[in-house]
């Protein structure tokens, strides 16, 4: 099975909003088997949607598309596709879609005839039910077999219409699932050399998110056990070839992995932030559980500041500069000082030219890293907090020493 997924809306071209239902349609489809054959955004062109529409009947199982079923003029979706699949002399009024808009707007017959565009279907459409908007979606069947699945744009109707009502008339074939690896330190090309990419099934590609490099490991087959199965084979292969590096293969966010080793050995983390501005530590209270690890956070930005919490020398920052391993030492020592925590993070750099200076202190043992990032300020600041992070990580784990040696 193939479908092709279009978003419509001049807005989305204007960059007005963003289009996060193709993405949200697109997972859905792999989980069903389905293949997508590709993504389009159209604006609210009568002919270059009809362009469009006619140029997937016959070649793709599903057209399914989001917006453009609103009252307005420029809310052609549905006509459009009407005319594509020729049921242009069926349509009709579905007094069920009627009756809905008349209780939508509380009995008020005027607002539901200002919307009543929004109930007329084709007779042979199925229509699909919208429980928190006024506008249904149907699926129109042309006569090349493609079925047009129209829904509507906001996001909370789209997603609700989807899984309630859409996934009723789609065929399931093979079943695909996929698995993160999230990896710790290395670019994506460091990455992706060591590991065997020219796989089938399953597939193990890399990416570059703001979580840092990823593995997507996904398995196609027709039954549930099967997927697992290779599931289980990519995962293996990724520990075979990254080993230290895999920080989690579970879907859970880095830095709950560094919160829940802290609470296995009932430890605390304490930072000292100067480049990073307190985004390691907020990154850390993002997440559940946070108050029971994180003991202090200081955001030490200021030369003086780090002199008045932390005690850095101020001839220490004069002879060395205060973006240099010496000021970090004393960062670390200052911060273990104040908060006595197992796990002291700190940073200082220059956000405008990507140079860091990082450091874990852990158990009375320094870490300590200079980077070179590229990039602008948050830029730098994000792939700072990562690194740091990871470090961490891999420091609690007993693996940085050992088998990273950066």
């Amino acid at each position: 099975m193939k479908a092709q997924i279009f978003s419509i809306g001049t807005e989305i071209l204007l960059g007005n909003i963003v289009d996060t239902n193709s993405q949200y349609i697109a997972q859905r489809l792999m989980e069903h088997g389905i293949d997508l054959y590709k993504m389009e955004t159209i604006g609210d062109n009568p002919d270059r949607l009809f362009a469009a529409f006619k140029e997937c009947d016959g070649k793709v199982d599903y057209v399914i598309t989001s917006g453009g079923l609103g009252p307005t003029p420029d809310d052609l979706s549905k006509e459009i596709a009407t005319r594509v699949c020729g049921l242009e002399e069926e349509v009709e009024v579905d007094q069920n879609s009627f009756n809905a808009l008349v209780k939508f707007f509380n009995g008020d017959q005027k607002s539901a005839n200002a919307n009543i565009k929004q109930a007329k279907f084709a007779k042979s459409a199925i229509i699909l039910e919208n429980s928190v908007g006024t506008a249904p979606g149907c699926i129109l069947t042309s006569p090349q077999g493609t079925k047009y699945i129209l829904m509507p744009g906001p996001p909370n109707e789209m997603k609700i219409m989807f899984d309630n009502e859409v996934v009723k008339h789609i065929t399931r074939t093979d079943i695909i699932k996929s698995k993160i690896a999230k990896i710790a330190l290395l670019g994506e090309w460091d990455m992706a050399r060591r590991v065997d990419l020219d796989r089938t099934n399953p597939t193990i590609s890399p990416y570059i998110t703001d979580e840092g490099p990823i593995l997507r490991i996904t398995a196609k087959a027709d039954t549930e056990e099967e997927v697992e199965r290779q599931l289980e084979e990519g995962v293996k292969i990724v520990y075979e070839s990254l080993g230290p590096f895999v920080i989690t293969t579970e879907d859970i966010k880095k830095e709950e992995v560094l919160i829940n080793l802290l609470k296995e050995k009932n430890e605390k983390v304490s930072t000292a932030e100067s480049i990073t501005g307190g985004l390691i530590a907020s990154s850390i209270i993002d997440i559940p559980g946070a108050s029971d690890v994180i003991s202090e956070a200081y955001v030490t930005y200021a030369d003086e500041v780090k002199e008045k919490i932390l005690n850095v020398s101020r001839e220490t920052i004069k002879e060395y500069s205060v973006v240099s391993e010496e000021v970090l030492n004393e960062m670390l020592d200052g911060l273990y000082e104040q908060t006595g925590a197992s796990l002291c993070l700190a940073t200082t750099g220059y956000a405008h030219t990507g140079e860091v200076w990082m450091g874990v202190l852990y158990n009375g043992k320094k870490y300590t890293d200079h980077l070179q990032l590229n990039g602008d300020r948050n830029r730098v600041r994000l792939r700072t907090k990562i690194n740091i992070i990871d470090t961490a990580i891999l420091v609690m784990r007993g693996e940085y020493e050992n088998n990273i040696g950066i």
